[in-house]
């Protein structure tokens, strides 16, 4: 009896290890797609007849979705394309761990803006929990009065788990009202698109960024309000 306790014991040991092993696997697979998806948008940066400048996190990079073109970048810029018949220029600044001083600091003295016919904005992920939501707004502000009109600002995603939950909440209404306090930008409601994400079907593999089922949810909040702008 003691031995068929032993041999369950090992085989759960087993298969609990072989999960761990499993989604570490998904994680750095996820993690390992940050310089491909850098070099793809950096390639989507030379041609085309309207010129998208997108700021922002890894988000905006579509890190967790299989390719480029099922994140949410990429899922509006079709949707542009088959409204406007014009091929999209994606100039994407975004970057994997960027917080909205980032943005202010490395991405808004690199953006083409004043070329632009549409800019969109999605950032607060990583400040959640991290920068306090009086500094958070102080330089998202800074950030929103550099923008022209008619850029698109999402607020930031609902989290499904862990201990940031109430913080990105915060943020994203701190978005919502810096947004709503400058009629020359249209807010794209990220948050409210994503509420009720399914962590186990709409998640990539680090349980963190979307999958792209996650990113069709963001791309629903964002394409409506880009096409405003461009038709």
């Amino acid at each position: 009896m003691a031995g068929v306790r032993v041999a369950g014991a090992r085989t759960a040991l087993t298969a609990s290890a072989t999960l761990v092993a499993a989604l570490a696997g998904l994680a750095l697979r996820t993690r390992l797609s940050v310089h491909p998806r850098r070099l793809h948008w950096d390639s989507r940066a030379g041609s085309g007849e309207l010129l998208w400048v997108a700021l922002g996190d890894s988000l905006t990079q579509g890190i967790g979705s299989s390719r480029p073109q099922t994140s949410w970048v990429g899922r509006s810029a079709a949707q542009v394309h088959q409204h406007t018949g014009r091929a999209v220029r994606v100039v994407n600044l975004a970057a994997y761990g960027a917080r909205v001083s980032d943005v202010v600091v490395r991405q808004l003295p690199a953006a083409p803006l004043a070329d632009a016919d549409v800019v969109t904005l999605c950032v607060g992920s990583n400040d959640a929990g991290r920068t306090s939501s009086a500094e958070f707004r102080l330089q998202l502000e800074q950030l929103c009065d550099a923008l022209p009109a008619g850029a698109v600002v999402g607020d930031v995603p609902e989290f499904q788990w862990g201990p940031r939950i109430a913080a990105a909440a915060d943020l994203s209404s701190v978005v919502r009202e810096v947004v709503a306090a400058r009629a020359h930008l249209v807010l794209a409601p990220v948050q409210r698109e994503t509420t009720g994400t399914r962590v186990l079907t709409e998640l990539a593999g680090d349980f963190f960024h979307p999958n792209d089922n996650g990113y069709a949810r963001i791309a629903r909040a964002f394409t409506p309000a880009v096409l405003s702008q461009l038709t």
